[in-house]
This record gives C-alpha cells, sequence and structure tokens, in this order.
C-alpha cells in the first residue's frame, strides 16, 4: 500500500498514527508498507516505511512509483532472509 497522506487516506484507520503524532509532535505523512512473503506465498512480515523526503528541499513526499519498485525488489531479499533463519536444520 502506498499512501501519500496518512490524514487525508480514506478508508484507512490511522487513529493510533494521529495519536502518536499529537502525543510526540511527530507528522505522519506518507506510508509505504509491502508485505514479505515466503516461498509458500505466505505472508511472514511487513515492511513499512514512513515520510519519504525530497532529496532537493527536504520536504515529506510520497513515495514515488520507482522507490517504491526499489523497495518492493529489496521486500523479496528480506523475506528470503526472513525465511533461511525460521528454516529447521537439517
Amino acid at each position: 500500500m502506498n499512501i501519500p497522506d496518512a490524514y487525508n487516506a480514506v478508508g484507512f484507520d490511522f487513529h493510533g498514527t494521529k495519536a502518536f503524532d499529537q502525543r510526540t509532535g511527530y507528522r505522519s505523512t506518507s506510508f509505504l508498507t509491502v508485505p514479505l512473503k515466503d516461498a509458500e506465498n505466505h505472508v511472514i512480515g511487513v515492511l513499512q516505511l514512513i515520510n519519504a523526503i525530497d532529496p532537493v528541499n527536504n520536504q515529506v513526499m510520497a513515495f514515488d512509483h520507482s522507490l517504491q519498485q526499489s523497495i518492493e525488489s529489496l521486500s523479496l531479499l528480506a523475506a528470503a532472509a526472513l525465511g533461511r533463519l525460521n528454516e529447521k536444520p537439517a
């Protein structure tokens, strides 16, 4: 899921996020959430990134498509590594 602004997202419950922001003064804006799946296509974890930063103006931005594709590719490696950790010894 790629959510450009949690405060304007429809269909998602960000009450916990907003409560955290209120307590800490932080502003959670953009979210990119990618499932980590094993070889049998079971979800074994989730990779979540918050607040992409524009390298030009140092402002929070949405996660762009190319960054999303890169993160999705890296999530395959992360899932494979986690799968190896969970393998039973022979």
